[in-house]
């Protein structure tokens, strides 16, 4: 039996935000969603997955990558879909591994560049946090994941935006300037 809702846990954020993005695939019609960098702390553990998405998670709980198998042409287009505006740091947890969920919703904008995965009807108040840049995950008053908003999304031919994306993420960041004494 499917899980009726995805259940999450929400502390005060302990690390800044990692980057993320969406990139469909357009030979195979598919959203990949990078979300951080892979490494020996955040490498696949487990999943959440339905018929059309896949939720990868890593030991720790933390989401790393989303796979959505529905062609863009079959996403609901709504002209005037805003992300929304006031999102919060956190540190984010998923609690449930190796479960079937029930297929969310995917509503688009018309340019296709913005994508909401909608998890059936969220009870009010809701909270917005970073999962990473461009990815905002929408909880209700229960801590149940009530949408996940993927805010920037690119077209990707033969993997090479993600794998560019990914190359990025594993440059060594700059050396910090030395001061001199004073």
């Amino acid at each position: 039996m499917p899980l009726q809702s995805i259940k999450v846990r929400i502390s005060p954020p302990t690390e800044p935000i990692v980057p993320g993005r969406g990139f469909y695939q357009l030979e195979e019609e598919s959203l990949y969603v990078q979300i951080g960098p892979f490494s020996r702390q955040h490498r696949f553990f487990s999943y959440i997955e339905s018929d059309t998405v896949r939720f990868d998670l890593d030991r720790q709980g933390y989401l790393i990558f989303i796979e959505i198998a529905t062609p863009r042409r079959r996403w609901q287009v709504v002209p005037n879909l805003k992300p929304p505006s006031a999102v919060e740091m956190a540190d984010i947890r998923w609690l449930d591994f190796r479960e079937r969920m029930l297929s969310p919703v995917l509503i688009t904008t018309p340019d296709k560049s913005l994508l909401q995965l909608r998890f059936g009807t969220a009870a009010s108040p809701l909270h917005y946090y970073y999962l990473a840049e461009s990815i905002i995950a929408q909880v209700d008053k229960d801590d149940s994941l009530a949408a996940v908003w993927i805010t920037d999304i690119v077209d990707d031919i033969a993997g090479q935006e993600i794998g560019a994306f990914r190359k990025g993420l594993r440059q060594e960041p700059a050396a910090e300037p030395v001061l001199p004494p004073q």
